[in-house]
């Protein structure tokens, strides 16, 4: 054997600094968005803190002729008066001349920092005003929406992140603040903007915000203040921490000079791109493994110097300094993140091919890392990472330029996923904050894979359902608060939020003219138009506006249209501008002589007109004719009510008709009585809303989800009086409200409706002996719910509701979801696993800022954590580049765990054998189990029929609500006695030092996924990929 370096043994090579698996998040759009961190080692227990006391700034900022001199350690006084030692500042002196003295300086034994300004308060930019604050900076945020500022200044984040709370806490009203003003540019050392940049439909990203937020800080710094940029000529480094494409520096850099004017010159525009993981963000900015600074200018990189000096210092200088362009840096955040996943990913297919050939991967990849074109990191193989997802019937509230979609999953992936050129839709869903309130956030990325494992379909009273795969992460409340919790680990006394309420952006009216012209089955010159005005009237108009076209003609067009008062729509549409008639003006029909139906052009999408919706989709149907003279096929719309016991019902649509001129006719039959409109163009409007043409194709149109609350309940009212019933149980004085249909579409838009307003349906469904289809049903009972609703109902109903709530003694509470104030709940039933025959399709989604969205029956959820691949998937898409690698690295993965059993089966039948999972964590040192190798191990050896025992120093109780039926060992010696095999799943540093305790082992068996395990006489010894 050849040595190369020095001899390491397995246990002392990894440790303390193998990489973990990447955690990689999506890059290609909003900049406040954490990108992912590259591995770095765990930090020295003896390294300076940045959270230790250090003298805290004075008021009284020295003029620049005073601040020279070498930083000092002192003690000054700290918050409360109480004295606090101070802190050693490492810079070097050359940076106070040389960047204009803008550094850290002593006044009075006081240590001061530089006075920074944050522009955006997202998830960046808020970390990067407390941690700059809490390294001894004098820092401003500022942010466009005053909640977000109020909440700065009263100590809190207006995101989570663990640590960051407690950083504001301490900083505000001393070092930190907030505020919606400019104020606080011209007299700061720098300015950093961190502006979201999501993306548009071709998956570039849009600069909009990002660059009016630069065209201002210019106009800011032209406007002066007293310290102007507070460097002896004046000049002002603004540095970009969003993320923009090299080719976006060039724009942000034209917004901010033409905002400075002729102050441009004094102006320099600087790129500092972050790598922070969400949950970790602090940590990972206070101890960074580099820092990118993107430059033009030596003064700008020194000032950017000074100001991380504080980090480097709390690294003792473990921190490598990129000094380059500011395009070339924003490019590396992008090819970061991009290489990461690839280099493991291939790392783990190369370590399954020197498995197959008797050969240690670790070996060969020991040497493969010293060659300095590739590095040593992250080529160590293991068992890989995991993904979280939902099935392809879930729901999503989509909206895009033309409105709101209530789609499946699938649906919304073909209408608006680009899988060939890996590119997301300019697309936003329904969200779901902290404080319960819905919100259309953007959609940053869209995966779809095969899937093939359990899943968990998760049931909840009131009968609300969702499934997904097992790691998928679901909001719970807790102490009433949102947690996130893995699907597999939820029990019965769980509660999910559900949505009640969505943004108000009404449609106002519908243009049946822009229908028509986009519709081949319409030729404009088939088409009429009906005005309100005489055209015989405004004759000489028409002949001066129409003497062109009218000599195009073998006859006299205009003396015809103003005898017979009409247009052709394709003359209307030619000279609309000059003829000077409003669309509101005018109504449609197809046929001419006689008995024609006219439409208006523009339908007002009032209530009354959403209550017709309502009653159409309830009792309503299209019906096309083709018994009649012509090519052409009637179409009838026809509602059909009770013969004799719904006049009131009737009378209400009649009304409707007569208010928009429509004519109709109404006809007493056996079993209904029946409203009939003849109209091609009526037909299909009603097709274009969505409404279906009968009941089986029924569905609520999608612009009715952000209508005003009139309007939704005016579309409710329609359905309850068509199809709904009012139930008054014989027993007690409750009342009940029950609606049917076997349009599942339908009542899955109903729920979504019904919770907009605070309403929280149970469900059902029946399938009678006779029925093709299952029948759904919504069911309303509480009291305060249904009198919420009585409003639905005619006076007659209303009243009697009334009777019986009044003398019903007590009040209903809601049997199935809890009111809890900022989040309204439902409790878990009941969680099946599923574990199709075949693999399926699963889709996920990376949604902007809340990082959740509202799926089926309005229940709530998390974002689905991006796997690796997702997130590459999702920076090729910013390039507009599918990857075709990664489709192949994601299957890699997946198989990784499953290697690890079969190399056990190769050894032992496990069947009824106490098999030991030592590791159950994501990785060492925390006790997320999300997205752990654990997790498919231990369904694995369940399926095989083992008596599974596990063990982790930390981890244990998160593991046992994912497997509660596992058994726990509290050491990992305890877990192996008696044990016919043991698999190591995550590298925890005492399993390198079990040694004798693998012989308390029935079979001594040991699969070890992560090389920390040392091969010995006495153990039957398998390492993963060596």
């Amino acid at each position: 054997m050849t040595a190369i370096g020095t001899a390491r043994s397995p246990r002392a090579r990894s440790h303390p600094n193998r990489p973990t698996e990447p955690r990689v998040l999506m890059v290609a759009s909003a900049s406040d968005r954490p990108a992912l961190a590259s591995d770095r080692p765990a930090l020295a227990s003896d390294r300076p803190a940045l959270t230790s006391d250090r003298p805290a700034l004075t008021s009284d900022r020295p003029a620049s002729d005073s601040r020279d001199g070498p930083v000092d350690i002192s003690t000054s006084p700290g918050r409360g008066g109480k004295n606090r030692p101070g802190r050693a500042r490492r810079v070097p002196a050359t940076h106070s001349a040389a960047a204009g003295r803008a550094t850290l300086f002593v006044s009075g034994g006081a240590c001061l920092g530089m006075r920074v300004t944050v522009v955006g308060s997202g998830y960046v930019g808020t970390t990067l005003a407390a941690c700059l604050a809490d390294a001894g900076h004098d820092v401003t945020a500022i942010d466009i929406d005053r909640d977000v500022v109020d909440a700065l200044n009263d100590g809190r984040a207006a995101i989570h992140e663990p640590g960051l709370d407690d950083l504001l806490a301490e900083h505000v009203d001393d070092r930190l603040r907030a505020t919606t003003e400019y104020d606080s540019v011209p007299d700061a050392d720098v300015t950093f903007l961190a502006i979201g940049t999501p993306s548009r439909e071709d998956g570039s990203i849009d600069l909009g915000p990002l660059t009016a937020a630069a065209e201002m800080t210019g106009e800011a710094l032209a406007g002066g203040g007293s310290g102007s940029g507070a460097t002896p000529d004046d000049r002002h480094p603004v540095v970009v921490k969003s993320t923009i494409t090299p080719p976006g520096v060039g724009e942000i850099g034209e917004a901010l000079r033409a905002g400075a004017g002729d102050a441009a010159d004094r102006v320099e525009l600087a790129t500092n791109p972050e790598f922070l993981r969400e949950g970790s963000a602090v940590d990972d900015f206070q101890r960074p493994d580099k820092l990118v600074f993107g430059t033009d200018s030596e003064w700008a990189t020194e000032r950017l110097e000074i100001l991380y000096e504080p980090l480097v210092a709390a690294t003792d200088g473990d921190v490598s300094v990129i000094r380059t362009d500011p395009e070339t840096a924003v490019m590396i955040k992008y090819a970061n993140n991009a290489f990461l996943a690839s280099k493991i990913s291939l790392a783990n297919d190369l370590g399954n091919i020197c498995k197959q050939f008797g050969i240690d991967a670790y070996e060969v990849m020991d040497a493969v890392g010293l060659d300095d074109r590739i590095g040593a990191k992250f080529l160590r193989s293991g068992v890989g990472w995991g993904g979280s997802c939902l099935t392809g019937d879930q729901r999503v509230l989509a909206k895009d330029d033309e409105g709101t979609r209530f789609l499946t999953f699938e649906a919304f992936f073909d209408r608006y996923v680009d899988e060939d050129a890996a590119l997301v839709d300019d697309v936003a869903v329904l969200s779901y904050d902290d404080n319960g309130n819905s919100t259309f956030k953007s959609v940053l990325g869209a995966t779809r894979r095969e899937y093939d494992g359990e899943l968990r379909r998760i049931q909840t009273k009131m009968s609300k359902e969702v499934t997904v795969t097992d790691d998928h992460p679901m909001l719970v409340v807790e102490d009433g608060d949102l947690a996130v919790r893995e699907a597999g680990s939820l029990t019965e006394t769980d509660r999910l939020p559900v949505q009640t309420e969505v943004t108000v952006d009404p449609v106002g009216h519908f243009d049946l003219i822009d229908l028509v012209v986009d519709d081949p089955d319409f030729p404009t010159d088939e088409v009429y138009l009906k005005p309100d005005i005489d055209l015989s009237d405004r004759k000489d108009h028409l002949r001066n506006v129409l003497d062109g076209y009218n000599r195009r003609h073998s006859y006299d067009r205009v003396h015809e249209f103003a005898r017979n008062n009409y247009l052709s729509l394709d003359v209307f549409l030619e000279f609309e501008d000059e003829l000077e008639i409003s669309r509101t003006d005018v109504s449609l029909y197809t046929t001419r002589g006689g008995g024609q139906t006219y439409v208006p052009a523009i339908v007002s999408a009032d209530e009354a007109f959403w209550r017709f919706i309502g009653y159409y989709l309830s009792e309503g149907h299209v019906n096309d004719d083709e018994s009649g003279h012509g090519s052409t096929t009637r179409r009838r719309v026809a509602l059909s009510f009770h013969p004799t016991d719904e006049p009131e019902y009737v009378s209400d649509v009649e009304s409707y008709f007569e208010s928009l001129g429509i004519r109709h006719t109404t006809r007493q039959q056996e079993t209904a009585m029946q409203i009939e409109v003849s109209s091609r163009i009526f037909a299909r409007f009603l097709e274009s809303l969505g409404c279906g043409t009968g009941s089986y194709t029924a569905a609520l149109p999608d612009a009715v989800y952000q209508e005003p609350e009139s309007h939704r309940k005016a579309v409710l009212s329609g359905l309850f009086r068509g199809d709904g019933h009012i139930e008054y149980p014989s027993h007690s004085n409750a009342v009940v409200y029950d609606y049917g249909s076997v349009s599942e579409d339908l009542i899955a838009g109903m729920q979504l409706l019904l919770h907009s307003i605070g309403v929280i349906p149970s469900y059902k469904t029946s399938t009678s002996e006779k029925s093709t289809k299952p029948a759904h049903f919504l069911r309303v009972s509480s009291s305060e719910q249904i009198d919420q609703l009585k409003e639905l109902f005619l006076d007659a109903d209303t009243a009697k509701i009334d009777r019986r709530l009044d003398s019903y003694a007590r009040q209903v509470a809601p049997t199935g979801h809890t009111d809890g104030g900022t989040h309204t709940t439902v409790r878990v039933r009941d969680i099946e696993t599923l574990d199709p025959d075949e693999s399926v399709p699963v889709y996920s989604l990376e949604v902007a800022d809340d990082h959740t969205f509202v799926t089926t029956d309005g229940l709530a959820v998390h974002n689905c954590f991006p796997k690796d691949v997702d997130a590459i998937r999702a920076a090729a898409r910013e390039a507009g580049y599918e990857p075709a690698l990664l489709d192949a690295a994601v299957a890699v993965n997946d198989g990784q765990p499953e290697r690890m059993l079969e190399l056990l089966d190769a050894h032992v039948d496990v069947a009824d054998e106490r098999v030991a999972v030592l590791g159950l964590a994501f990785k060492p040192g925390t006790d997320d189990v999300r997205n752990s190798r654990a997790i498919p191990i231990i369904e694995g050896l369940q399926a095989r029929g083992a008596d599974v025992v596990g063990y982790d120093p930390v981890a244990t109780d998160n593991m046992h609500e994912r497997f509660a039926d596992v058994a726990y060992a509290e050491s990992a010696a305890a877990a192996l006695d008696g044990a016919s095999a043991a698999l190591v799943v995550t590298d925890w540093d005492e399993f390198a030092a079990l040694d004798d305790a693998f012989d308390a082992m029935a079979e001594p068996v040991v699969i070890d996924g992560r090389r920390i395990i040392e091969r010995r006489d006495g153990l039957t010894y398998e390492g993963l990929t060596w």
